[in-house]
């Protein structure tokens, strides 16, 4: 594991709120920022204009609650309190807003983690540009001082910020000069949309070099061997389960100098995954309703970003097992063997687990809930 994966989870958690503490103290000195809590599509948002009186009060708290701030105006009462600690990136975004007559409007978001403590894409807080245009014009001076904040913060810590930007903004009729200062920005004189933001932001990867193969396919081809499991793609409306048994393993094909991957016989069931994309694997354990209240022992295969899974936003695809208990008893003849392929696999510095993992690994598989329905 990396250095920051072995921390002691309260130090990690400090780390990572100092981190969040430093972008968003960088944001209160800059002269026109808007703080904006809350998101239209929830009915309401507050504004609070810093104009450079705001200021971040230092951490009282340990533990769990190391992350707490209070967001303080110079000379004014309200005041905003913030759990950076529930912060797990932030995204530098430029989309069309309501507030702009959808111009593109120019925000750095704190998302925060979401049910089962998985990263999501919502956000509360955002910071964004006040006056990003000079009447219809782009104020190339300001919109360069937010590519240069979303650079600085992504070369401290590339694998907490990221850049998007919106799908409609290179239709509008700002794209042209919005193009301009993003390649200034990046020293380019050239590049599209994506090759600019992947420089400006540079994805934080541990996917294989050019030519190799990605790195978590030996652990992959040893989680799809797991008994009695399923392979699991989930999208928004949507759950592929494939049963590992009745899988045929996994495939490499080259065609034309491109490698690509499939699980499962060419002339059956199958799906083909984009594996070179995966940058972390995550053992997880987490009480589930599909489990009657027992634990769901899962492999999680993630991405740097979000791929479309409503409740892990980075969660690629998983292998879990279908059935951990007999009756309310753990069956440890399916579980041992999960907790041996991370033993194997767990000093590779994109191999983590969760919390919950870690401590019924150090103890023993629990029990189902005594109200659990029998199989």
């Amino acid at each position: 594991m990396s250095s920051r994966d072995s921390l002691p989870a309260a130090e990690a958690l400090s780390e990572l709120s100092q981190f969040f503490h430093d972008v968003v103290d960088d944001w209160l000195h800059e002269p026109d920022i808007t703080v904006a809590c809350g998101r239209w599509s929830e009915g309401a948002i507050l504004e609070m204009l810093p104009a450079g009186r705001g200021r971040l009060l230092p951490p009282i708290y340990d533990g769990r609650f190391a992350g707490v701030r209070e967001l303080r105006l110079d000379d004014a009462e309200h005041h905003l309190h913030l759990d950076l600690g529930r912060v797990h990136r932030v995204r530098y975004v430029v989309a069309p807003s309501v507030c702009f007559d959808f111009k593109p409007s120019f925000e750095a978001r704190l998302l925060v983690l979401g049910p089962g403590g998985a990263p999501s894409d919502h956000w509360v807080v955002s910071l964004m540009l006040s006056c990003p245009y000079d009447r219809e014009s782009l104020n190339a001076e300001q919109v360069g001082r937010f590519f240069a904040l979303a650079r600085r913060h992504a070369q401290a810590r590339p694998d907490l910020v990221e850049f998007e930007v919106e799908p409609t903004v290179p239709e509008t009729a700002m794209a042209p000069r919005l193009l301009e200062i993003l390649r200034k920005a990046t020293g380019r004189d050239q590049g599209g949309w994506h090759e600019l933001g992947k420089l400006l932001c540079p994805p934080a990867s541990v996917a294989a070099a050019a030519g190799s193969e990605p790195p978590s396919i030996p652990l992959l081809e040893r989680a799809l061997a797991l008994r009695d499991a399923s392979l699991v793609i989930y999208r928004e409306r949507t759950l592929i389960e494939f049963k590992t048994e009745k899988l045929d393993g996994l495939h490499r094909y080259v065609e034309q100098g491109h490698a690509s991957w499939q699980i499962g016989a060419f002339d059956d069931h199958h799906c083909h995954l984009s594996l070179g994309a995966v940058s972390q694997v995550l053992f997880s354990a987490e009480p589930v309703s599909c489990q009657g209240g027992g634990i769901n022992y899962t492999v999680w295969f993630l991405t740097t970003g979000p791929c479309g899974n409503p409740f892990r936003r980075n969660g690629y695809f998983s292998v879990v097992l279908n059935r951990p208990y007999r009756g309310n008893a753990p069956r440890l003849e399916v579980i041992q063997p999960v907790f041996d392929l991370y033993r194997e696999f767990q000093d590779e510095a994109w191999v983590t687990a969760d919390t919950s993992f870690l401590e019924i690994l150090a103890g023993k598989p629990p029990p189902r809930h005594p109200k659990a329905v029998a199989e």
